[in-house]
Order: C-alpha cells, then sequence, then structure tokens
C-alpha cells in the first residue's frame, strides 16, 4: 500500500496473472502427458478456475484482504436488465475484435501466429477440451488480472480512459513473446472493449464471455489453419508491399467493410449499455 497506485496496480495485476496462468495450464499439460485418450483437462481446468476465482474474488484466507479482492475483481451479482444490455456490446465487440486482427495484417506487417503447442496427433474430444480450457483461462486469468486487479485501481484513481490506455499496453507486454508492435493498436481495441464492459456493469463476467468467445474464434486458425480464408488473412502481407495473394483484395474489401459495421455496433452496443447501467 506504500507503492503508487500505478505500481501498485500494475504489479498486483502481473501477479495474479503469473500464478493464475501457471495454476490453469497445468491440467492442460497433465493431460496431454497423461492418458490423453481422456479428455479429463477440461472439467479439471474450470475447478482450478473456480479456486481462482474464489480466492480472487474475497474468499479465504487472509481477512485482511477480502474486501480489497472483493473490489478488485468486481465481484458481485449483476442485475439480468444489465445483463441483457450487454449482450449487443459483447457479441458486435467480439466480432469487431475478430475482423481487427483479420485486417490488419493487410494493413501492416502483423506476423501470422505461430504456435508451438502441436495437438493434430491427440483424440478429437481432447483438443477440442484442451482448446475450450485455454480460452476459459484466458478469459478468467486475464480479466481478473487486467481488468479487475489492474485497471479497476487505476480507474478509481485516475479515471476511465488513463486506466485503459495503461492496462492497454500492460496487456500487450504480456504477450510479448508473441507479438510485435504492429499487435498494439488490437491489444488497445481489446482493453478497450473489455475495460469498458467491466466498468459500465461493474462485474468482469461480460469481458470475460466477450474474451472467451474471441479467443475461440481464432483458435482453429491458430492452432489447425482452417478455415482457409481466415488463414490466409492472418498470414496476409500489407496491401502496400505489393506482395498481396490473388483473391486476397477481395477478402481484404469485405473484412474492411464488416469491420466498420460492426465497430458502429459495438460503439452504439456500449452506448446503451452506459445508459442501461446508469439507470441501475
Amino acid at each position: 500500500m506504500r507503492l503508487p497506485v500505478l505500481v501498485r496496480a500494475i504489479v498486483a495485476g502481473w501477479i495474479v496473472l503469473e500464478a493464475g496462468s501457471l495454476l490453469s495450464v497445468l491440467p492442460l499439460f497433465g493431460n496431454i502427458r497423461f492418458h490423453p485418450e481422456i479428455p479429463w483437462a477440461l472439467p479439471i481446468t474450470c475447478v482450478v478456475l473456480a479456486g481462482i476465482w474464489a480466492w480472487c474474488s474475497g474468499r479465504g484466507p487472509p481477512a485482511s484482504t477480502r474486501e480489497a479482492r472483493r473490489d478488485c475483481s468486481r465481484a458481485g451479482r449483476l442485475p439480468a436488465r444489465v445483463w441483457a444490455a450487454s449482450v449487443p456490446a459483447i457479441a458486435f465487440g467480439t466480432l469487431m475484435l475478430v475482423t481487427l486482427r483479420l485486417v490488419a495484417p493487410y494493413l501492416m506487417p502483423v506476423a501470422a501466429p505461430s504456435i508451438s503447442l502441436q495437438l493434430s496427433s491427440y483424440p478429437v474430444p481432447t483438443v477440442v477440451g484442451a482448446l475450450v480450457a485455454l480460452a476459459a483461462s484466458a478469459a478468467v486469468v486475464e480479466e481478473l488480472a487486467f481488468r479487475g486487479y489492474m485497471q479497476q485501481p487505476l480507474e478509481a484513481r485516475y479515471g476511465i480512459l488513463p486506466a485503459i490506455l495503461v492496462v492497454g499496453v500492460m496487456f500487450w507486454v504480456a504477450h510479448l513473446d508473441k507479438v510485435t508492435i504492429t499487435h498494439l493498436p488490437g491489444h488497445l481495441a481489446a482493453s478497450a472493449l473489455f475495460g469498458l464492459l467491466a466498468y459500465f456493469t461493474r462485474s468482469l463476467a461480460p469481458a470475460m464471455v466477450a474474451h472467451g468467445a474471441a479467443d475461440l474464434v481464432l483458435q482453429p486458425a491458430y492452432f489447425a489453419r482452417s478455415p482457409q480464408f481466415v488463414w490466409t488473412a492472418l498470414s496476409a502481407r500489407p496491401i502496400w508491399d505489393g506482395g498481396i495473394a490473388p483473391g486476397g483484395l477481395r477478402i481484404f474489401e469485405a473484412l474492411a467493410l464488416a469491420f466498420l459495421v460492426l465497430l458502429i455496433g459495438t460503439i452504439l452496443g456500449l452506448r446503451h449499455l452506459a445508459r442501461t447501467a446508469v439507470q441501475r
């Protein structure tokens, strides 16, 4: 507590991220090594994530930090009316982030994803369970860390816009082993969407849903390069570089139009959510 809020929030969020990521990924690697014919990683991961959420939201010792943990995790029931109002923002926002990731390589040199984890040799149920477990882990742990323990103190001290900007940069830094500077706009956009969902609803649940859904939509292309048009977009070169593949221009035009429509839908959805949240 002697640290400045900016430093304290970043340190606390980073601790939650590292500890939560380590604990939640253990069942996945365990399933790959022990009895991969049985898809047991997903249920065990869910149990681990439930435990992480329980402690981070104020349960368990020490009693002296329970209130702070509840505040940082934005724990509490979300009214059905606010949940309903968040659905358009979640739906449009998730698809907007996906199309942004697909259209970005046509505009700047964004490297195609490279995944070291090979799942093609394992049974389909095990692979599906592993992918869902990965998406769930990222959604719960990263939202607790970034939009919870990191953003909540920052927005309380500095306001929502500076908080989203700082958290967005830290969100990008956390993925530096897989990304470059050209990925930063996408991470800032994701931070804005997830951060505003958390801010308006006073809950991490809508942001977790949007985060997990976006990861699930892109995972088949990341791990199996399928469907083909998605991988074509992910591996595209900038139009100005002169290396666009046959048919790539049509894909870019379709993605750019879809992104603009989805961006407008996201803004309108967040605006509706903000109005509903004010009426709580």
